[in-house]
């Protein structure tokens, strides 16, 4: 990652910070999942399983629609064989912003559908060298959370991140939300 890229990162956190009391209004949320992700490209044979960790923070504004941004990055890597060469794929990073409809069924469960726009990274690693690419798209997925206690949720997600230029990235996600 560059220098360029880590200032980046810190100033838009930090404007999300900043404005986060302004924006976000009185029920904030926030949470962090674990994804399962798999990454395929078009004409390779073997998709990539990747292992990634996000963390969340997001707003109601009301009981059936909020918005939130997430930031994640790759936890573990996978190996692909191709040509008989083993190329190691990397999830370096991804971020992206998202609007949520849902409805609560029941006292627990709050069944959503999710859209938005997600920018990520992979790298490709064989022979000594290594290959970045980023792409972007228009992200959707389904999802449920599952409330524990009134300050604790649990989450169950499948989203499709992007599928752009033979490239796609979607996977199950699980994690936790809490409310400040």
């Amino acid at each position: 990652m560059s220098v360029k890229d880590k200032i980046v990162r810190s100033i838009t956190c930090g404007a999300l910070l900043a404005v986060s009391g302004t924006v976000f209004g009185d029920d904030i949320y926030y949470g962090a999942n674990v994804a399962f992700i798999d990454y395929s490209e078009e004409g390779v044979a073997a998709d990539a399983s990747v292992t990634a960790l996000y963390g969340r923070v997001g707003t109601s504004f009301n009981e059936n629609f909020s918005a939130e941004a997430r930031i994640g990055f790759g936890l573990a890597d996978d190996t692909v064989t191709i040509f008989d060469e083993d190329i190691d794929v990397e999830l370096n990073n991804y971020f992206g912003a998202y609007l949520k409809g849902g409805a609560q069924v029941t006292e627990v469960i709050y069944p959503y559908a999710i859209i938005g726009y997600t920018r990520g990274e992979v790298e490709y690693s064989a022979f000594g060298a290594s290959i970045s690419e980023s792409e972007s798209d228009v992200s959707f997925g389904l999802g449920a959370d599952l409330t524990v206690t009134d300050g604790m949720t649990f989450n169950i997600e499948y989203m499709n991140y992007y599928d752009k230029d033979g490239a796609e990235l979607s996977g199950f996600s699980v994690g936790f939300i809490s409310r400040f």
